[in-house]
């Protein structure tokens, strides 16, 4: 019988010690691993076309990874610069309170604090902010290398493309009128693209949406999500938009490759 028992010991044993190693690698893995920090998004734009006075406005940044999605233990500081390669001149366009901002314990995100100063913008010429997370004042909180910068373009020049359109390149059932709403000032939809229709020629119309940005007009978006190129020009004085072609890819960048490469397509007002 203690012959037995011992065996049993000696079985069991190595289990333990087996269990011990497991937990003491998950207190030192993904759990322990450091907090990442970055911006939410990469770029934004900024429009105002009378001086309206200072508009406060929060980036967003958020934890991005570590620690297994936990919300900060402690109070973090996040130091940030201007980006050398910025247009945009603070006191000018924009105003910053100091250096750095402080994402509070118990949350997974914070915000940056910027200034704008809408009688500033350049009516005529687009500028650009690009702010650019440095360091923490912690030692478990790294900077993530892909998210550490965010682009701001002011824009103090107005476009108005809002109104019903017709094209020949139209292929769905609303062909060839479709319609241009403004998302925000300087973005658009165009509820009918060029060519492309959900089931065929004939079928339901994708969207596709484009800005103008004082007189830079490209696609920016289109219905089923991946990166688009069309850049386009806008005849002042009938209002038509032509883009000068329509390059619609595999994935988010062009490295996924041309799904749809398709030729030029004028929108012109009814």
């Amino acid at each position: 019988m203690k012959n037995l028992s011992k065996l049993l010991l000696l079985a069991i044993l190595p289990l333990l010690s087996v269990s011990c190693v497991v937990d003491d690698e998950a207190e030192t893995g993904f759990e322990a691993s450091a907090y990442i920090v970055g911006f939410e998004k990469s770029s934004t734009l900024e429009s105002y076309f009378s001086d309206i006075g200072a508009v406060n406005v929060d980036v967003a940044v958020n934890l991005l990874g570590g620690n297994s999605g936990l919300e900060l233990p402690n109070d973090v500081t996040v130091s940030y610069t201007v980006d050398p390669a910025s247009t945009a001149i603070e006191g000018n366009e924009f105003s910053l309170v100091g250096s750095s901002f402080t994402m509070q314990e118990g949350y997974r995100f914070g915000t940056l604090p910027l200034q704008i100063n809408t009688g500033g913008l350049d009516p005529d010429t687009p500028t650009e902010l690009i702010l650019r997370l440095t360091t923490t004042d912690s030692n478990n909180t790294v900077v993530s290398s892909a998210n550490n910068t965010f682009s701001i373009t002011f824009v103090g020049c107005q476009s108005d493309h809002a109104g019903s359109y017709t094209s020949p390149a139209i292929s769905s059932g609303t062909a060839p009128n479709t319609v241009i709403t403004e998302l925000a000032p300087n973005t658009y939809r165009i509820e009918s693209m060029p060519y492309l229709a959900f089931g065929g020629a004939g079928g339901a119309p994708a969207s596709m949406d484009f800005t103008n940005v004082c007189g830079e007009v490209k696609a920016t978006g289109w219905v089923a999500a991946t990166f688009i190129d069309a850049p386009a020009v806008v005849d002042e004085v009938t209002g038509a938009i032509t883009f000068e072609y329509l390059k619609i890819y595999n994935g988010d960048d062009v490295a996924s490759g041309i799904w749809f490469d398709l030729p030029a397509a004028t929108y012109t007002p009814n």
